[in-house]
Order: C-alpha cells, then structure tokens, then sequence
C-alpha cells in the first residue's frame, strides 16, 4: 500500500515537473516562429555594378532575447557571402518586440526584387533554444512600400 502511493505521488510529481519545464520554454504560440520577417527591401541605392544592395529586417516575436541572429537566402548560398549576420550577441541581444535590420549587397547575379525567395533564419535565444527555419519572402523595391 505505501509502495503504490509512493509511485502515485512520484508520477504526479514527475508529471507536474513535466509541464511547468515545457511552459519554461515554449516562448511562441504553436504556428509562430519567434523571429518574423518585417521586410525585404532592395536593390537599395546606390546601385553598385557588384550586385544590388538587400535589407531585411528582422523582428523578436519571442518572449526570450536572441543572443545570435543570421539570416541566409537558400536559392544563393554559393558562390559568395551572402549571410546577413545581424549584430546580435549575449552582451547585445535582441530583446522581446524589438527589430534588427542588416544590409548586404548580393553579388554573382541572379537577384531580381519582386520575385520570391526562401529566406533561412538561424540563432540562439537566451535559454539556449536554437533557432532554424525557413519562410519565403520576396525583396521588394523601396519604392513598393
């Protein structure tokens, strides 16, 4: 008898555990990543015959700060930079409802704004949660806001 409420009461505590870990670290709703992408702006000027100029900014949708923020076109990842590595750190993070923006000229051709690209998040939030999804998103001309 008290050997079977011991199990009863570790299995409670075991469930309870259980849920408030999981509430701990779950920082969106179910279908919201916690990095959403405000905008993609570009060729911005002055134009440049390397390629065009690219913006995105970025928003923490998240209820934890990101400690680490890059942002990367999958159609382009070859050849040439072409990570927007966002100044983001520990000692600047990103905090919950703030936005971070970065530019980046897209060299080796085939950019073109008004066209639909997959767009791949990655970082760290605070609580050691890393990040790494992709949305499409197309680059629009400034003059198009």
């Amino acid at each position: 008898m008290i050997r079977r409420h011991f199990w009863i009461v570790l299995t409670c505590l075991m469930t309870i555990s259980l849920v408030l870990v999981s509430c701990s670290t779950t920082t969106t709703t179910q279908n919201q990543q916690p990095i959403e992408v405000v905008s993609v702006f570009g060729p911005l000027q002055p134009f440049t015959p390397a390629g065009p100029t690219v913006e995105i900014t970025l928003k923490n949708v998240s209820t934890e700060p990101v400690f680490s923020l890059t942002a990367f076109f999958v159609e382009f990842t070859e050849p040439g930079p072409h990570d927007f590595v966002f100044d983001v750190t520990p000692s600047n993070p990103l905090i919950s409802g703030k936005s971070s923006s970065n530019q980046l000229t897209l060299s080796n051709g085939g950019w073109g704004n008004n066209t639909h690209y997959h767009l791949t998040n990655t970082g760290t939030l605070q609580n050691g949660i890393t990040l790494n999804y992709t949305k499409q998103v197309e680059i629009v001309e400034p003059s198009a806001q």
